[in-house]
């Protein structure tokens, strides 16, 4: 296999001992370490390039500045004999850069990373797959900035690869999911979550006895390297399964059920509900905040992908060899309590969301109803409950906190409401979440979370096209967003929605502004470097939107909107011309999002430009299917955002008539140097 340009390619693992191979899979012997480390460190920058001052600095930091780029351009003129004997030729300088020619270099840690974003147990194993042992597993060098790099990614790396291959345990039968857990153990044999997993596992088998040996290892294991207890939730699972209600036929408790039951779901943060506090001095309210407490868990336990410990009035008994002398609570990451007040018929709850972990209340709220409408106040709480915290642990989850004013009740309501119709992302759920967002900024005009909502709603629905495509939507979802921003100025979430609209009305450079912004808001926040790759890739910023689309995908997790995030990636390696990558991407974008067209447009593109005739006019087929107006006339711009580039948007264009869209009519384009032409 040779590239476009009859470049030979080469495939360089990272994960495990180092390797390098030909097209042919024959292994290229290098010589010495610092070819390998070079090539290594390259691999993993963004656009496969570095400066020399950093690879000198990198390899030989006890050597003085002139040495060490004496040492520098020995070792590429060593490595480059060494590939070129393989028939290969893939360093490149370029001024004071040294790279990859990336087109020519496939590296296995971008598979695994992306590969992990996989829903099915089947392409999820495949990534995995990937994950030979520890990143350069062996290759040390000696020099202090390039051990504390490997070991900053070796840690990385095997963080994900311990998260992924748990979280694929779960997915699979109880026989395959104990030999992962297995490996884990392998992989990491200090860590309690893979022992809690394993107990889980033969504990839901019926194997009560290994489980409960299971736990003394892990108990051994920890006193003996770390001199520390076992966790909180490992003892409760541990009290669960010793508890003489038990019994020889009843194995597993109904909590060890549950953590059972939600660990089959992806993503498992804990919450326990605890009683609500009746500071009235009636009976009647005691039995109401009972019946509250029972409706609020059954409704998490229903919708949530979270584990729901209930009763945590209940106490265990000390796990053998544990210090505590005392009963303690079940121990859940996050704590919902609560309690009831009274004014003649009038009752108030207040509930509150706090991180048990951390320390701090991450969400509160309070409810106002009548004593005589007590189970519709119960309902409806309940449901608001469901929907606050469900956003309230994205958010959580991605590092961002919501800095807008959340409004009235009803208006928190239909925000949560239509949020969480929003996350669905289909063309059904769109309009339902606009109609959600209007209702609510009917009641509250100035609310700026309202504002915020309808206009990222509108937004997302004119990129599903959900929406008609027309001015007025783009310049409403505009105005929104910059009303919201100038309310809330710290608020990095509207900070992003803001960019969105102006990405959406075309005004690139203004948007990555805003994306700036809200990244020095917040870094960690990775829909903001997700958006920002896209608007870097449409400007033709390939190596930083390459950079940010790693970021992004590395900073997020495995939730709704991650396929946006690999989208990015896609967009980005499109215009770099790498259509390959782009290819591979762009299918997991689509298995992951079938009605997200805009990443199937990219998908026939790309598959258009590999030379894959008959795939790229299946993915037209796809795209038609669900809007069958699209045609080259109104898909870009229009549809999807146009490159701001000529040769990236006519390349674009071409490839997707090359796959089979219809022409349609002939419209006037600007070009980015003011010209107008005209598309077909």
């Amino acid at each position: 296999m040779t590239t476009g340009d009859g470049v030979a390619s080469v495939r360089i693992s990272l994960l495990g001992a180092f390797l390098v191979k030909n097209e042919r899979h024959d292994h290229i012997q290098l010589t010495g370490k610092r070819g390998p480390a070079l090539l290594a460190y390259l691999a993993r920058c963004a656009g496969m390039a570095a400066p020399r001052e950093r690879l000198a600095d990198l390899l030989w930091s006890d050597s003085d500045e002139d040495h060490a780029r004496n040492s520098l351009r020995q070792t590429i003129s060593i490595l480059r004999r060494d590939l070129l004997k393989a028939g290969v030729d893939v360093i490149q300088s370029r001024q004071d850069l040294i790279g990859l020619k990336a087109s020519a270099v496939e590296v296995d840690v971008e598979d695994f990373e992306a590969g992990l974003a996989a829903r099915s147990p089947e392409d999820l194993g495949t990534a995995l797959a990937l994950y030979r042992g520890p990143f350069l597993d062996g290759l040390h060098l000696g020099s202090d900035p390039f051990e504390h790099w490997a070991a900053g990614e070796r840690g990385r790396l095997l963080d994900r690869a311990l998260e992924s291959t748990e979280r694929l345990a779960r997915l699979v039968d109880g026989e395959a999911g104990l030999v992962l857990a297995e490996r884990l153990l392998t992989m990491e044999p200090t860590r309690e979550a893979s022992y809690r997993l394993k107990m889980e596992l033969l504990a839901a088998s019926g194997q009560r006895d290994k489980a409960i040996c299971t736990f003394e290892t892990c108990r051994s294991m920890l006193k003996t390297e770390f001199g520390v207890q076992i966790g909180p939730e490992m003892r409760a699972l541990w009290q669960s399964l010793v508890s003489p209600a038990n019994g020889a036929s009843h194995p597993v408790s109904q909590t060890s059920a549950n953590v059972v039951r939600a660990g089959q779901r992806l993503g498992r943060p804990s919450i326990s509900v605890a009683d609500f506090v009746n500071l009235t001095a009636e009976r009647r309210d005691g039995y109401f905040a009972k019946g509250l407490v029972q409706d609020i868990t059954t409704a998490l336990s229903e919708v949530a992908d979270y584990v729901v410990v209930s009763n945590v009035g209940a106490v265990e008994k000390p796990a053998p060899g544990d210090d505590a002398q005392r009963p303690e609570q079940l121990s859940a990451r996050y704590v919902l309590g609560g309690s009831i007040q009274r004014s003649g018929r009038d009752l108030r709850v207040n509930v509150h969301l706090a991180d048990a972990a951390g320390g701090h209340n991450v969400w509160a709220q309070r409810f106002d109803g009548r004593s005589e409408n007590a189970l519709e106040f119960q309902d409806r709480i309940a449901q608001s409950i469901v929907l606050a915290v469900t956003l309230e642990l994205q958010l959580t989850l991605w590092k961002v906190r919501d800095k807008s004013p959340p409004g009235p009740p009803e208006v928190r309501r239909l925000v949560n409401e239509s949020l969480v119709n929003y996350f669905a992302m289909t063309r059904d759920s769109l309009p339902r979440a606009i109609e959600l967002a209007e209702r609510a900024l009917a009641i509250a005009p100035d609310n700026a979370r309202a504002k915020r909502t309808l206009s990222i709603t509108k937004t997302v629905a004119l990129a599903w096209g959900a929406l008609p495509s027309h001015p007025d939507h783009v310049e409403r979802a505009l105005a929104l967003a910059e009303a919201s921003v100038r309310a809330v100025p710290d608020d990095e979430i509207a900070r992003v929605i803001l960019s969105f609209a102006l990405e959406t009305a075309g005004r690139i450079d203004e948007a990555i502004v805003e994306c700036r912004h809200a990244i020095s808001l917040n870094p960690s926040y990775p829909s903001a470097r997700g958006d920002i790759a896209e608007l870097y890739a449409l400007r033709g910023q390939v190596s930083e939107a390459l950079h940010e689309a790693s970021e992004a995908i590395r900073l997020g997790t495995p939730d709704v909107i991650d396929f946006w995030r690999h989208n990015s990636m896609v967009v980005a390696l499109f215009a770099d011309g790498n259509d390959r990558r782009a290819l591979e991407a762009a299918r997991r974008v689509v298995r992951t999002k079938p009605d997200f067209v805009r990443g199937a447009l990219y998908w026939a593109a790309a598959a258009a430009a590999t030379g894959n005739n008959e795939e790229a006019s299946r993915a037209v087929h796809h795209c038609l299917s669900q809007l069958p107006h699209l045609n080259l006339g109104n898909v870009c711009p229009g549809f999807v955002p146009r490159y701001v580039k000529d040769m990236h948007h006519s390349r674009f264009l071409e490839m997707l008539e090359r796959a089979g869209l219809p022409r349609g009519d002939t419209t006037v384009l600007t070009t980015d140097s003011g010209r107008s032409m005209a598309a077909h």
